[in-house]
């Protein structure tokens, strides 16, 4: 199976660059079409660091966020797979990153897969989803939580029912 012209020039930037980000929109190719989530490919091979995943952001707010982290992960070395508070990354704002549950990684990671696939770089290892607070301030998880959280799924549990 050959990569797609799109795909190609994903794997292009990745050898180019060492790795890029992927903007997953509603209506793919129309430039003025809501970002669903953004994804990193590469950055397990440049870094040693798991792939990105962030949602609901627009792409300069994005852009800076995957910059930020990937800098602090890079310099602090602190990516052990536990959860992880970080601020500094997204204006006044902390954000919490946490990995992928295995059962998204088909299709939050498929973009990744396929590139893997078909260049020949190594599999897929996991990834990051980085979360931001609602606008009550609170994450997902949080207790206090008002938020619907409708732009970010958490990906970081499993959404299967118990002995599915």
């Amino acid at each position: 199976m050959a990569l797609s012209p799109e795909l190609q020039t994903i794997a292009a930037n990745v050898d180019r660059d060492g790795w890029t980000k992927v903007y997953i929109q509603k209506k793919p190719g129309d430039p003025n079409s809501r970002i669903l989530f953004t994804v990193t490919v590469g950055m397990q091979e440049k870094f040693g660091l798991p792939e990105l995943v962030v949602f609901g952001l627009n792409r300069e707010t994005v852009d800076g966020v995957i910059h930020n982290v990937a800098a602090k992960l890079v310099q602090e070395k602190k990516w052990t797979g536990e959860p992880l508070r970080m601020d500094g990354v997204l204006n006044e704002v902390d954000v919490e990153l946490r990995p992928v549950h295995p059962d998204h990684l088909g299709e939050v990671g498929s973009i990744n897969i396929m590139i893997r696939r078909e260049t020949g770089r190594p599999p897929l290892s996991g990834m990051i989803q980085v979360f931001w607070p609602g606008d009550d301030g609170h994450f997902p998880w949080d207790p206090e939580n008002k938020d619907d959280f409708r732009d970010q799924p958490r990906l970081d549990i499993s959404w299967k029912k118990p002995g599915a």
